[in-house]
């Protein structure tokens, strides 16, 4: 027999109910929709991809040079001092020694025979201004052996106090004198690894720096710099004549003028540069970013 309308409801099936549905489904409903949300800001974007960060700051071209006389005739440049061979160093005459570590300045000085009249006077202590360094020891020819370093104070004139400075290596049991450099008496020196630098004061403003490195038997000059460290209005040409070489000036930065400017305010977040009557003024531009070597640090001797 065939029923119709409809059927009964089984009464083993319990019928549907709202609060019946498991707890978590409306919090899933939920995250699901922000996280849609999200996806929509961000325009689907993938990791990496390019964003638009504002307007570019604008390029300014370097400065090139412009001669002041093309035209004119540029002089020949001079002419290469002719290479003087120098001797061997001569070891020291009657003195022997096992190290150079521990022994006195005066000791290698005394047996010095290039020692002239005013350096012997000081080791004598016959003069008022004389004074001997202490002996400092720093390997300078990579023979794992120490070199010693030391300076002789005088006076070579009427209120014009000279200094000396001695290096003397160890080959064998002789001891050679590898370097002997007048200085200003109130020099310093040091050494960066296996180079010996020499600072000397040429001028109120100035101070002359010397390097000194092994040469196969000798200490020998590989650099002289110039440098400035004041107002260097007065000072013009070389500071000192045997030292035309490289120069350093490091003159202090005026400090810049404020000019009102009349546009409108800047935006947050940015400075405003003041405008700047006639042409712009070209901005020093170091050579290229600072070289980060590994550079033994400064050892100061006095």
């Amino acid at each position: 027999m065939v029923q119709t309308g409809s059927s009964p409801p089984d009464p083993r099936k319990a019928p549907f109910d709202v609060r019946t549905r498991p707890p978590g489904t409306g919090l899933s409903r939920c995250l699901l929709l922000v996280l849609l949300a999200v996806v929509a800001a961000t325009g689907c974007r993938a990791p990496g991809a390019l964003e638009d960060a504002g307007a570019a700051r604008p390029v300014r071209a370097h400065p090139s040079p412009q001669p002041l006389w093309p035209d004119a005739a540029a002089g020949p440049a001079p002419a290469r001092p002719a290479a003087v061979e120098q001797q061997k160093p001569a070891p020291l005459p009657g003195l022997a020694l096992d190290a150079l570590t521990g022994t006195d300045a005066r000791t290698p000085l005394a047996a010095d025979p290039a020692l002239g009249p005013p350096e012997r006077t000081a080791l004598a202590a016959g003069c008022a201004h004389c004074a001997v360094r202490p002996a400092q020891y720093r390997d300078l020819d990579g023979d794992g052996r120490p070199e010693l370093l030391t300076a002789v104070l005088f006076d070579a004139g009427p209120d014009s106090p000279r200094a000396v400075l001695h290096v003397y290596a160890l080959r064998g049991r002789e001891v050679l004198p590898v370097l002997a450099v007048p200085a200003a008496p109130d020099f310093t020196a040091e050494t960066v690894g296996a180079d010996l630098v020499v600072h000397e004061p040429t001028g109120p403003f100035a101070e002359t720096s010397s390097t000194y490195r092994w040469n196969t038997d000798r200490m020998v000059l590989v650099d002289r710099r110039i440098k400035v460290l004041g107002p260097g209005a007065d000072v013009s040409g070389c500071l000192l004549a045997d030292a035309c070489g490289p120069l350093v000036v490091l003159a202090p930065t005026p400090a810049p003028t404020p000019v009102p400017s009349a546009g409108p305010a800047p935006a947050a977040g940015r400075t405003a540069v003041p405008p700047q009557d006639g042409p712009a003024r070209a901005t020093p531009v170091p050579d290229g970013p600072a070289r980060d070597t590994a550079r033994p640090a400064p050892t100061r001797t006095r």
